[in-house]
């Protein structure tokens, strides 16, 4: 689902913007605001296929090398009309098992830099493409078309095809699948989210809002989705599985300025889950935190055999990282 997750998402970022996009912008605005009146119906849907469409991410140089050396092959999702494939990729042959979750919009090459420091620290990594991403299969609505609840199966077959996952790392939307699949069962010992978005109905309510939707056409949305969601909204409310779930020891990372998503649902979600530890950034923003070096190494050491247990020196709620 989008979540300002994206540079193209209208979500929670806020932006400097020219003459001529902010002309734009109010042309746009005023659109939305003349079909929720005018057809309100229509204005539903086409909200809803902005909402559950994820951008097209193109994997750089530094990505497709990482993926060029990795093992690759397919895990499937099943039980949700035909069997459809999730493209797997694995480094390294010894250690624990790191399942590494991208985000909305993103694809297994965007883990670059954090493959190579798990490697080093002397674990297992698995990344994966979910639906309707990078090389896997389209989802059940097409390849334009997906949600986090998607997001999360494809997860789940990934991690059952690798084998016991000893902790899951995630980014952006990718956190809010990994509690949807640690509410499902999935037997991870730790994880670490990235820049986690808290509430898809929040999220979604702000991308209405700044586009002049009114509440009306926005309920409908969600309630039309929820007939092929199979859920309601309210069950994606990540700060909830916390709260009413047994959820592994978890090390949130969240920048201070990110741009995408707000510093304070990682602090929500901090908040809510037992044994979770707040790592706060500076400067990092929402994508580059996946490259910085000191970042990595507190991963590497949260996740390491002991994390099971509350690791010492991560009591802080609020620690930045130069």
């Amino acid at each position: 689902m989008r979540q300002g997750l994206s540079s193209s998402s209208p979500g929670t970022a806020v932006k400097r913007t020219t003459p001529a996009l902010g002309a734009l912008a109010a042309l746009a605005r005023l659109r939305w605001q003349a079909g929720s009146l005018i057809n309100p119906a229509g204005t539903a849907r086409a909200l809803e296929r902005l909402w559950f469409g994820p951008p097209r991410g193109t994997p750089n140089g530094a990505a497709l090398r990482l993926l060029d050396r990795a093992r690759a092959d397919w895990a499937l999702v099943v039980g949700h009309g035909p069997s459809r494939r999730v493209r797997v990729y694995r480094w390294g042959n010894s250690g624990p098992v790191v399942l590494l979750a991208h985000g909305w919009g993103g694809h297994a090459g965007q883990w670059h830099a954090v493959v190579d420091g798990l490697l080093a620290a002397g674990m297992r990594v698995v990344a994966f493409d979910a639906l309707s991403h990078g090389a896997s299969d389209a989802g059940v609505r097409g390849s334009t078309q997906t949600s986090v609840l998607e997001m999360s199966r494809s997860l789940l077959a990934a991690a059952w095809h690798a084998g016991p996952v000893h902790a899951v790392v995630a980014h952006s939307l990718g956190s809010a699948a990994t509690a949807l699949a640690i509410r499902e069962g999935l037997p991870a010992r730790a994880a670490v989210m990235i820049g986690p978005p808290a509430d898809m109905h929040a999220a979604c309510a702000t991308m209405a809002w700044n586009l002049g939707i009114g509440p009306r056409v926005l309920a409908r949305m969600q309630r039309d989705s929820e007939q092929w969601l199979g859920m309601p909204w309210s069950a994606f409310n990540v700060p909830d599985v916390g709260r009413t779930r047994p959820v592994p020891p978890t090390l949130v990372i969240h920048d201070r300025h990110d741009r995408e998503v707000r510093w304070e649902d990682g602090a929500a979600i901090a908040g809510a889950w037992p044994q979770a530890q707040l790592l706060t950034t500076e400067g990092l923003g929402h994508r580059r935190i996946l490259q910085d070096a000191g970042v990595i190494a507190r991963i590497a050491d949260f996740i390491g055999p002991a994390a099971a247990q509350p690791l010492p020196g991560l009591a802080l709620p609020d620690l930045a990282l130069q």
